[in-house]
């Protein structure tokens, strides 16, 4: 949808390529026109010019309306990003989407995200709800760095939903991945992390959004492929994601390593609670 057209400082000669298939051959023109900037160091705002040696252009219409919806803080490296996951909605929301980007009815690229999450969710019959355990280290204002406790989780609660938020607010791709991986890629449509608090704890929930009921067999596989994400992929990018609170830097984790830990649908959930009450009491 989106290309990246390239004017040699000196001679003028231009070469476009698309931002998404054509990446190695862009970078060789990178180099042979002497421009040395990370993706993520060339912003929209320097490429606005009619003649900056580097613009992001576009032979269709809708290509020109999201063009125009991008902010000049949004680096190339964002831009390329954008591009793919427009291009990549799913087929029952690609008409509706490309008429709302012409006629432009969003004002801006996360409005856009917005409308692709509600439009994607609504394609879901039913949802399937894993819940699991949260650990979290902080690194204080003194440059210490230890695990902390379920109280300061509990005490930023809302904090932490928050940034989770903000973290996926441009995610649209993730049901894509975990799919794949549990081979349920026709029924899941959407997953979302978030947190509940249940009974004074707070604990990690993920929302996985299905067209169709999932066998046994498909929701272990699920299961399965959440915890990969928990511990490798999603999860690990956000427990490196720090979290501002008062004592200093939270980083919070989905996953973690002892014996304790458990990813429980929703009904495995609430039996757990009900029988660890039950031993408390």
């Amino acid at each position: 949808m989106l290309k990246l057209r390239l004017t040699h400082p000196e001679t003028k000669e231009t070469a476009d390529f698309d931002l998404i298939s054509e990446s190695n051959a862009m970078y060789e023109k990178f180099q042979e026109y002497g421009i040395v900037a990370p993706l993520f160091a060339i912003h929209m705002k320097d490429m606005r010019a009619e003649d900056a040696p580097i613009r992001v252009v576009s032979d269709s219409d809708i290509g020109n309306a999201l063009i125009n919806l991008l902010d000049d803080k949004e680096s190339l490296y964002d831009i390329r990003q954008i591009d793919s996951d427009v291009s990549g909605i799913r087929d029952e929301l690609k008409e509706e989407i490309e008429q709302n980007l012409v006629y432009e009815q969003f004002h801006d690229i996360d409005h856009l995200y917005r409308d692709i999450k509600r439009m994607t969710k609504d394609l879901a019959a039913n949802k399937v709800i894993f819940y699991c355990p949260l650990t979290a280290q902080l690194n204080d204002h003194e440059g210490d760095y230890y695990e902390t406790h379920g109280y300061t989780i509990n005490c930023n609660a809302y904090k932490i939903e928050e940034d989770l938020e903000g973290y996926q607010a441009r995610d649209v791709c993730m049901a894509e991945y975990v799919g794949d991986h549990a081979n349920i890629k026709d029924k899941l449509v959407f997953a979302e992390w978030g947190v509940e608090e249940i009974r004074g704890t707070l604990y990690g929930r993920i929302d996985c959004y299905i067209t169709e009921d999932l066998t046994p067999e498909e929701t272990e596989r699920l299961r399965e492929a959440l915890e990969g994400q928990n511990s490798d992929g999603f999860g690990e990018g956000f427990e490196q994601h720090e979290i501002r609170i008062d004592e200093g830097d939270l980083y919070v984790s989905f996953w973690n390593s002892g014996d304790s830990y458990f990813l429980d649908t929703e009904d495995e959930f609430y039996e757990r609670i009900e029988q660890s009450s039950g031993m408390t009491m």
